[in-house]
């Protein structure tokens, strides 16, 4: 049996579920492989199926990758864009 790999999601199927399926096995191998939660977390994250990191499927990533995060206890980064992490950066220097 053949497996076949889409960026497009197939009937009955979402960018949701497609995104859940990809962290799942990028979980599963790691942990397989004894990484820390934050090499597995950094490996998701890099694991971002489609072109662009915007639209409907962006989102949809990011909706379930919080989920599997918080669901699995992995680290999520924060925003490096956020006013607060701005502003943590700044009293630091």
């Amino acid at each position: 049996m053949t497996q076949t790999h889409t960026n497009k999601p197939y009937k009955g199927v979402g960018f949701a579920v497609i995104s859940y399926q990809i962290m799942e096995k990028i979980y599963m191998e790691g942990k397989r492989l004894n990484k820390t939660p934050e090499e597995i977390s950094t490996d998701i994250k890099n694991a971002y199926p489609w072109e662009h990191r915007e639209g409907r499927r962006y989102n949809k990533w990011l909706d379930v990758r919080r989920d599997f995060f918080e669901k699995h206890g992995l680290p999520i980064s924060p925003r490096r864009t956020s006013l607060n992490n701005l502003a943590a950066k700044a009293k630091q220097l």
